[in-house]
């Protein structure tokens, strides 16, 4: 509720130019002016800004006589003040008001114009009043003044130290000529003390006050009617008197029922609550009983979290707030902490960072003697105990809920300052109305640019669930010059307008315009002051006040759109004075002084002018002690039976909160008119503040009632949903079954918003942060921040619901929030929270929930990742707990693998491998890694084959328990129980010969058996054992030991089975054509494409219809059909559009060079090295390197075999456009493949990819390579492979390739000559789809002859220097040549080859071994 912020600031309260020790601070009754007394000096000052105003130094004769000040109190009237001194004397000051009416400060500007004020804003228009402070009397009686307190606005109550009470009038103490008579004199040894609540049974079994006790410690309050005493023996006690006037007569004490140590005291009279601070620095806070009138314990306060016990110290100060809502609590070692008021920690300073040199134990910097609250509760001044200038201010800022309950129904959090509002919105008005025009992401895009209302409203829930920002809004100086502080501050629902009020009238501000709106006529500003509340209601600002110039109470509603101004306004006058006011839907519910409850109508006629008609009046003096006690208040329609949705239209109950006790006031039947206070129904106590769920439309909580009751937590009054079968009857059998019921769950936070679609708490942490460790330093100590926390709390809603069977409940509420996104987070934090409790439990539980918990979750789909979520969230030990009842992890597993939930699958897997042996773990996470990668979880499978290659191999076989045992039923040993001896002896011993009756197998412990037998069991042992250990004494059984396989032998084999794996399902890959997934899966798994497509580049990586994988790849790339019907040339024509707009736009992008070769790659693997002959090895530093594309791509432009059997790099367009059909990452991903593949000399798939991609240059290069490799095989299937497509291509005439194909025939008809060259038989006919292109190995070995001859011949396709071809008479001439030298040369011919070298035999017969087949790239 309140929340400080910033530095505590140091302030000095001392006269000008002295240093002194302030002893005591005190404010007067409307907290304006601040008293502080040293021991000789008393001053005045202003609250705001903290300036002096008067000082009075006592004489050297006075301290003497009377001695030192001590403690201050105010007269009511803020007139007079009486100043307690050490000595026991009350000296009386009386306070002057200048008659002139002009200030302390006189505003004089400079004669420089330069420097005089232009602004307004420059001038201080706060009116500081001249004050002048005198003595007035010195009072000193026969026994020594030990406390005073006030009592009335004449009367005050002094307790002497001979335990009496002396009630005097303040008029009585201006006359100094006369004898001090006291009205009356109380001696409280003579009034009667109970105990424990009960008046007829006086404490006479307590010892009586003793002769030396007195009142140490007194504060009255009029609503409780008594007063808090604590005597000087430590006891405490709650004094009362029958009627106002204090007299022994009609006084009577009751003590503190486990209060024996108490030091101080302290009341608070909104809620009627008496604390008492104990020197076991605890604070027992006790209320009124209106039954008894007596005591009634409520609650305790007890620092536990980073406190050692009995470091704190006594309690020396409490200090409740103004309006009632914190205790200020310090200690005498040093510490401050605030309390709410029913005991929620709201701040403690022994949990703020001071530094490393600070021991908070040891010396505490803030060891406070007095707490002192400033106006509106915004300031809390603290004294040291120690050092001059020891006056230390600490900012605050609050709820508005403190001072303005109706802002309850809304989703803001909004804190007040005493000149500021912290919103909490963080980047939704960004977000949402970060345009001019503030349109919604759900409204209509059509809207009008003059729009200045909003025509919707976003759902804000989602966006304030996850913001942490705070919006802060500075009042405007004009307003704030004259008006401090801010008393009240309302919000609307949409977050879209925000009103505050001072001292006097209002400013409201928009969000949408970054504006704030002022009456434009000051005087009509000061001439109201809002009072009992501040709200808004479609666009319409409504609260309570007082016409300072008609002297009467009003309501009055002033219109948002239009200027403030009196004319625009709407008044209705009322009888007293207006305390509290709610709205519900129309209808507005207004609080008086009188103890009347009214309820409005409103009915908005037009955006500026609004009707309130008065409904009904009802009193409400009988259930509450004074109109003040009533907290907030609210009307709903809310009642003990659940209605249908349809039937609840009107409001018809009244809830109130009264001192912390929640009362429903509702109307007995449909026909009365009035509710009737004598049907008052208490539904809980102890309640600060309480929100109603009635807005909410389908969710099963909504007509609930929330009650937070600080330490005693949430309390949530919702209703019994009845099944649908009960529900049809016309009526119920069972009626008298409750409709309601009341649950009751903690929560860490003090929440100030709940957000009920989203099932979520809203709430303020406070945190410090500390900026500097020098010890003389303003900003030596922490600097206080406030961060915004939120809290789910359906999970404990959930589980009081299943606690008391009710199942349908919980299952409706839970159908309602799954949408959620963090549904199964709180399923996951219900069965953590049960699971911690009752496995860690030591006592046994006859009635476990947690089989009711999972039967629960198991209702959802997600139980399953809930179950092993909690428990990798949980300790180890408590795993068989929970599969005891849950299942078993393996049956688990494969319920994943069932509902194909592979991620919860892989989270059971650590489960697996903690209670199972890791072999067990080991074949789950194989038979996962085959789903994972045949479902293309390519993240999941690269987490398994990390956790595959982290299992030890020596724990293979290492035995774990596989059975799940229940730890309530039969707990593990613990570690360190004694062992026990299981010698027959030790046995025999106890039990007798009996024990001898069984055989024991014990391995691992000293054997009974004699010293012969022994050696020989070892020398069998030994036998036995592969390698036995040595060095064992004869005297000690060794154990057998069988080595294992090495480490180092075990790792490999695990990597060669992950292998296998990745293998078998990369070749299913490639057969299925599906090349980006392979691609995927050597990215995701670092799986060596290359190394292993060289091994398959005889196998899978071979295509044995070209066409019908084209096709595949074109479905797997949803790209259209490559051959389509023939009747359908539409591509055509786009192609013509693309290079029409290609060759208008400029140059492409892509290059004709597309080949990727990696110079490192050919080094390391001997695999891709070329097959050329030994006197043609090519020299890597005499690679060229092409300049137009990358330093690591390389070009065989150059090489010698450019001039032989090679094409020239196609220069056709087509080269140089990029396909229309395929996207720049697609491209890069196609290329990269052709890149791997062109490495692995996997040339069908490099062709198909170089098609794909319409790369003539690849496809050149790729000839290039396949004749360089003397395979006749594999240039008869590039051959097939080129005509085979461009048969299907001509076939269907509106194929995308046609125009590309009809490019690619120079290299067909190079493949022939090339293959006729060598002797062989081309092949004319295209091959079917059906057929197998490379076939004829047996040709392509014997044609591996005539691989010697190449160096001499001239390719038949290549150009002369002028362009022109040689005839193919030459060609054949030069052949023919060529022979008839082979022959010379004696050489054995060969009808099919010609002649070669031994030389070039024998390394024809060296590169068999290896692939035949297969072409080697640079």
């Amino acid at each position: 509720m309140y929340f400080p912020l910033g530095w505590p600031k140091r302030v000095s309260l001392a006269l000008p130019g002295e240093a002194t020790h302030i002893r005591h601070i005190s404010c007067d009754a409307v907290k304006i002016l601040v008293a502080a007394v040293d021991s000789d000096i008393l001053g005045i000052w202003y609250a705001n800004p903290l300036l002096p105003i008067a000082y009075y130094r006592r004489s050297a004769e006075s301290l003497q006589e009377f001695g030192s000040n001590q403690l201050i109190i105010w007269k009511p009237d803020s007139r007079q003040l009486a100043v307690l001194t050490d000595a026991g004397a009350l000296l009386l000051y009386q306070l002057d008001f200048d008659a002139n009416g002009s200030g302390i400060l006189m505003q004089v500007d400079p004669p420089a114009l330069s420097l005089k004020r232009d602004s307004a804003e420059l001038f201080i228009k706060e009116n500081i009043p001249r004050l002048s402070l005198r003595e007035v009397r010195c009072l000193k009686l026969d026994a020594v003044i030990s406390t005073v307190c006030c009592i009335s606005l004449s009367e005050l109550l002094l307790a002497t130290e001979t335990c009496e009470l002396l009630r005097l009038q303040w008029s009585q103490l201006e006359i100094v000529t006369e004898e001090l008579k006291p009205l009356a004199v109380i001696k409280l040894r003579d009034i009667p003390f109970y105990v424990q609540q009960q008046q007829q049974q006086p404490a006479k079994y307590l010892p009586t006050m003793g002769n030396s006790a007195y009142v140490a410690c007194l504060e009255y309050s009029p609503f409780i009617g008594g007063c808090a005493a604590v005597f000087s023996d430590q006891r405490a006690a709650f004094l009362i008197a029958d009627h106002l006037r204090f007299e022994t007569a009609h006084m009577h004490g009751c003590w503190v029922p486990d209060v024996a140590d108490a030091s101080v005291c302290s009341v608070n009279h909104k809620f009627r609550l008496l604390a008492y601070g104990q020197q076991s620095s605890a604070v027992a806070v006790y209320a009124i009983d209106d039954a008894t009138a007596g005591l009634e314990y409520s609650h305790r306060l007890v620092l536990t979290e980073n406190v050692p016990p009995g470091s704190l110290g006594a309690v020396n100060e409490l200090k409740w707030s103004p309006d009632g809502c914190v205790l200020a609590v310090s200690w005498a070692n040093g510490g401050l902490s605030l309390w709410s008021t029913f005991g929620s920690l709201l701040m403690s300073t022994l949990s703020w960072d001071f530094g490393l040199h600070v021991d908070l134990v040891k010396h505490n910097p803030l060891q406070l003697r007095r707490l002192e609250w400033s106006t509106e509760g915004y300031h809390l001044f603290m004294t040291c105990c120690e050092g001059e200038d020891n006056v230390l201010q600490l900012q605050f800022v609050k709820s508005a809920l403190s001072m303005n309950p109706c802002m309850s129904a809304h989703s803001h959090i909004l804190l007040q300052g005493d000149d500021c509002l912290y919103i909490n919105q963080g980047d939704n008005l960004e977000q949402t109305y970060g345009n001019a025009k503030c349109t919604f992401p759900s409204s209509s895009a059509g809207q009008n640019d003059d729009c200045v209302e909003l025509k919707q409203s976003p759902n804000m829930g989602s966006i304030l669930t996850e913001s942490k920002y705070w919006t802060l809004l500075q009042l405007p100086l004009n307003y704030a010059a004259t008006n401090w502080p801010i008393r009240y501050a309302a919000i609307d629902a949409a977050g879209l307008h925000v009103a505050v009020a001072g001292r006097t009238g209002l400013a409201h501000y928009s969000m949408l315009s970054k504006k704030w709106k002022l009456f434009g006529n000051e005087s009509q500003e000061k001439d109201f002051v809002v009072s009992g509340g501040l709200l808004w209601w479609q666009g319409f600002i409504v609260m309570g006040c007082y016409s300072l110039l008609d002297r009467t109470d009003e309501l009055r509603c002033y219109p948002a759109e239009c200027k403030l101004d009196n004319q625009y306004g709407h008044k209705l006058q009322v009888r007293a004075p207006v305390i509290s006011l709610n709205v519900f839907r129309d209808q507005l519910i207004v609080l008086t002084a009188d103890g009347i409850v009214s309820l409005f109508h409103m009915h908005r006629q037009s955006a500026y002018i609004i009707n309130i008609d008065c409904a009904y009046e009802l009193d409400v003096k009988s259930i509450c002690i004074h109109p003040a006690c009533i907290v907030s208040l609210t009307v709903t329609n809310l009642r003990n039976e659940l209605k249908p949705q349809q039937q609840q239209a009107e409001a018809e109950t009244i809830v109130v909160n009264v001192c912390g006790r929640v009362l429903m006031i509702q109307r007995d039947e449909a026909a009365q008119q009035v509710p009737n206070t004598l049907l008052a129904t208490c539904l809980a106590s102890c309640v600060e503040c309480f929100w109603l769920s009635h807005n909410l439309e389908h969710c099963a909580m909504r007509d609930c009632l929330w009650l937070y009751s600080g330490a005693h937590g949430m309390r949530v009054w919702l209703p019994i949903l009845q099944q649908r079968s009960e529900q049809s009857g016309a009526q119920r059998l069972h009626s008298f079954m409750s409709k309601r019921i009341m649950l009751s769950f903690p929560l860490k936070l003090y929440p100030l918003v709940i957000l009920f679609d989203n099932v979520i708490v809203l709430g303020v942490e406070n945190e410090s942060t500390l900026y500097t460790n020098e010890a003389n330093s303003h900003f030596a100590l922490p600097f206080a921040i406030m961060e915004r926390k939120s809290q789910v709390y359906l999970h404990k809603v959930l589980r009081q619901l299943i606690k008391r069977n009710l199942g349908y409940s919980a299952w409706e509420i839970a159908q309602s929030c799954r949408s959620l996104p963090y549904f199964p987070h709180a399923l996951e934090l219900l069965l953590h929270e049960v699971l911690e409790e009752e496995a860690s439990s030591k006592l046994p539980i006859p009635d476990a929930q947690l089989p009711s918990i999972l039967d629960f979750i198991r209702e959802f789909p997600v139980y399953l990742q809930t179950i092993v979520q909690c428990a990798r969230k949980t300790e180890i030990a408590l795993w068989p707990y929970l599969f005891s009842m849950a299942g078993k992890p393996k049956e688990l597993f494969h319920l994943c693998l069932q509902a194909e939930q592979l991620e919860t699958a892989a989270s059971y897997l650590i489960i697996i491998q903690n209670l199972e042996p890791s072999s067990v773990s080991k074949q789950h996470a194989n038979m996962l890694l085959d789903i994972a990668l045949n479902q293309r979880k390519w993240e999941l499978a690269k987490d398994l084959i990390r956790f595959l290659k982290a299992i030890d191999p020596n724990e293979i076989d290492s035995p774990r328990c596989s059975m799940v045992l229940n730890v309530k039923i039969a707990p593990p040993q613990p570690q360190t129980q004694a062992q026990v001896n299981p010698n027959a002896d030790a046995f025999n011993l106890v039990l007798g010969p009996i024990a001898t009756r069984e055989r024991s197998y014990s391995t691992t412990v000293t054997s009974n058996l004699p010293k012969d037998n022994k050696q020989q069991s070892m020398a069998a042992s030994a036998e036995r054992s592969e390698a036995p250990s040595g060095g064992a004494g004869s005297n000690t059984g060794a154990a057998t030991v069988v080595r294992r396989k090495s480490t180092k032998e075990r790792q490999q084999r695990e990597i060669f089975c992950i292998d296998l794996i990745l293998q078998r399902h990369a070749r299913q890959l490639l057969q299925q054509h599906k090349l980006l997934d392979l691609g995927y899966m050597g990215a995701y798994l670092d799986f060596h494409l290359v190394s292993w497509l060289t091994q398959e580049s005889t196998g899978a990586a071979r295509l044995d219809n070209f066409a019908a994988a084209l096709q595949a790849l074109h479905a797997e790339l949803q790209l259209p059909s490559p051959f389509p019907a023939a009747g359908r040339d539409d591509f055509a024509q786009l192609r013509s559009t693309h290079r029409q707009a290609g060759g208008a736009g400029g140059s492409s992008s892509q290059t004709s060079e597309s080949g990727y070769f990696s110079l490192a790659a050919q080094l390391e693997s001997p695999q891709l090295q070329p097959c050329i002959k030994e006197q043609e090895e090519l020299q890597h530093s005499s690679l060229p390197v092409m300049k137009n594309r990358s330093n690591s791509q390389l070009s065989f432009d150059n090489f010698r075999y450019r001039r032989l059997y090679s094409l020239p790099a196609s220069e056709d367009d087509n080269s140089d456009v990029v396909a229309s059909y395929l996207n720049d990452k697609l491209a890069i991903k196609m290329r990269y493949l052709l890149q791997l593949f062109i490495e692995a000399n996997c040339t069908d798939y490099a062709l198909m990819l170089s098609i794909l991609l319409q790369d003539a240059a690849s496809i050149s290069r790729i000839v290039n390579v396949v004749i360089r490799s003397e395979s006749v095989g594999a240039c008869r299937r590039i051959e097939a492979a080129l005509k085979q497509l461009s048969q299907c291509t001509f076939d269907n005439g509106g194929s995308m390739y046609r125009g590309f194909v009809m490019t690619l025939q120079p290299h067909i008809y190079l493949l022939e000559q090339y293959i006729q060259s060598l002797g062989e038989t081309p092949v004319h006919d295209s091959i079917d789809d059906g057929n197998e292109l490379g076939a004829d190995s047996s040709s392509g070995l014997e044609s591996d002859a005539l691989d010697g001859s190449n160096n001499n011949f001239v390719p038949k396709c290549q150009q002369m220097p002028n362009g022109n071809q040689r005839s193919s008479e030459q060609r054949l001439t030069r052949h023919a040549s060529l022979e008839s030298k082979s022959k010379s040369n004696g050489n054995p011919t060969n009808p099919s080859s010609t002649q070669s070298t031994p030389t070039q035999q024998a390394q024809r017969r060296a590169s068999r071994e290896g692939p035949r087949d297969g072409c080697g790239v640079m």
